[in-house]
């Protein structure tokens, strides 16, 4: 088993240089457009998040509204009736 675990680490190691090669270095510019992507993309989702979150709200204050404005039921009569 250990050694199982070695040769799996030293063809890794090996392997490393070489994926290190096909990489495609990123030049300053794109990292920089890269950040305001995320971060655009951060603030929309922040965004649609805070939306939804006041729709519920307001939903729910209208709900509460209404039943606060609705007549009360009267209470069931208990007896025979009239």
């Amino acid at each position: 088993m250990r050694i199982h675990a070695l040769l799996i680490l030293a063809a890794a190691v090996a392997a490393t240089p070489v994926l290190a090669q096909s990489q495609r270095s990123i030049s300053r510019s794109e990292r920089t457009v890269d950040g305001l992507n995320d971060s655009m993309n951060t603030r929309s989702q922040l965004r649609e998040i805070q939306q939804q979150n006041r729709f519920e709200q307001n939903q729910l204050q209208g709900q509460i509204r209404r039943s606060e404005t609705m007549p009360v039921a009267p209470p069931p009569v208990i007896g025979r009736p009239y």
